[in-house]
């Protein structure tokens, strides 16, 4: 990819719930690096944070829940750390927020800088079992990613549709910025809350509701989007539950790129190239590096 001077990127991490496997941050490391244009460096604590550390790279990639299971209390990274996210991103770091970390880390129940940066207002959770109010979780494991390819260039290489693998999708939450840029979405569809298709625990939120009336049932979820805090730019990323969906070419193209941009306002990370010779290269496919060879490296 040429020589151009590599972007410094800091994944915050440290608390993720039980459920997200815990592959996800090597492999986005990994991912990020195999295109040549990114140096990564990991923290899995934030906690006293200070601007001055925030000003060395060019975005943050937040991965972060404050959560080690659904039951626990959240573990915030203390007003240090925020106030220091906040003002680096205001002054023109990039972010980008990853899957969960649209719920709101900071652990207050509503932190409205924090909803700010992200654009949506996710934090409005509806109590247990009460699925009319607030932000509820789409029952499927695995949906269709409808893509505004015209809409930013960060997508602009991406397949129209293409599918996830056991995924979440967050409905119903409340838009806070008016200037988003929406490149992905889901439609939160009316035949996905059948009751006999549900796993458990997510069938007893929803058990005698009448699912017809629930706030925003058959619109557009956005799953993907992009605007400004101050003079940053945040790229979200509210999809890639796990590794399966990570691994597809347009999730690996999509956050490589849209990391990219939150640097540094530009795109130029192509497509994962997988033709000929090169569809036996192992993903994330920007690698020289064959899936026999990745083998034998792994040991498999």
């Amino acid at each position: 990819m040429g020589v151009t001077e590599k972007l410094n990127v800091l994944i915050i991490t440290g608390i993720v719930t039980d459920e997200h496997s815990p592959l996800m941050v090597p492999m986005i490391r990994y991912m990020l690096e195999s295109t040549d244009r990114f140096k990564v460096k990991v923290t899995e604590e934030f906690t006293g944070c200070t601007l001055e550390t925030l000003e060395k790279y060019d975005t943050v990639f937040i991965n972060y829940d404050g959560k080690e299971s659904i039951e626990n209390p959240f573990v915030n990274w203390g007003k240090t750390a925020e106030e220091a996210l906040y003002e680096y991103v205001k002054n023109g770091g990039g972010c980008v927020l990853f899957h969960t970390a649209i719920m709101n880390p900071t652990g207050r129940v509503h932190d409205d800088e924090y909803v700010k940066l992200v654009g949506y207002d996710f934090c409005l959770v509806g109590a247990a079992g009460d699925a009319m109010n607030g932000v509820r979780k789409n029952p499927k494991l695995e949906y269709v990613i409808n893509v505004n390819r015209d809409a930013h260039e960060i997508v602009s290489v991406n397949q129209e549709h293409w599918m996830t693998v056991q995924e979440d999708v967050f409905a119903n939450a409340k838009q806070v910025d008016p200037n988003i840029t929406v490149l992905a979405s889901v439609t939160d569809k009316l035949e996905d809350y059948d009751l006999k298709n549900m796993q458990d625990h997510v069938a007893r939120i929803y058990e005698g509701v009448d699912m017809t009336k629930l706030p925003g049932i058959n619109e557009e979820v956005p799953v993907v989007w992009v605007h400004n805090y101050g003079k940053g730019r945040v790229f979200v990323c509210a999809i890639c539950h796990g590794p399966d969906t990570l691994c597809r070419p347009n999730m690996t193209a999509m956050l490589c790129r849209g990391t990219e941009w939150a640097a540094s306002g530009k795109v130029t990370i192509p497509y994962p190239d997988i033709q000929n010779e090169r569809r036996k290269n192992a993903w994330p496919f920007y690698n020289d590096i064959t899936w026999a060879q990745m083998g034998e490296i792994k040991g498999w």
